[in-house]
């Protein structure tokens, strides 16, 4: 029998370092914003407001995968707002492979610098 056979895969990802998550929620929303108008400051303002609001509403422990479905479902496509929410889209979508939850991600956008 081979030892591969008897090998443990763990289901979850290690936690991230606390001290490396604000780095990398204000990263992926830097980039996220790169290159369009929400890039300016006061743009950039408001889309940070209406991130934390979005996820100040979901349960803590709440995945990337729900913030997707939520920003990307046909009812929160408001017209004139398409430009944000794509770009919250791909805010999550960077930092889908993180697996950080809702709450880990608002708390990386709190301690914003």
């Amino acid at each position: 029998m081979s030892a591969a056979l008897n090998t443990v895969v763990p289901t979850h990802p290690a936690p991230l370092d606390c001290a490396v998550t604000p780095v990398l929620v204000m990263d992926a929303l830097h980039a996220a914003t790169a290159g369009t108008p929400l890039d300016q400051p006061e743009r950039f303002d408001a889309l940070y407001r209406d991130l934390m609001d979005l996820l100040d509403g979901f349960h803590p422990d709440a995945g990337i995968d729900e913030c997707l479905m939520v920003v990307g479902h046909p009812m929160n496509q408001i017209a004139g707002r398409e430009e944000r929410r794509d770009v919250m889209i791909r805010f999550f979508e960077l930092l889908t492979p993180t697996h950080l939850t809702a709450g880990e991600i608002l708390t990386g956008l709190e301690t914003r610098a």
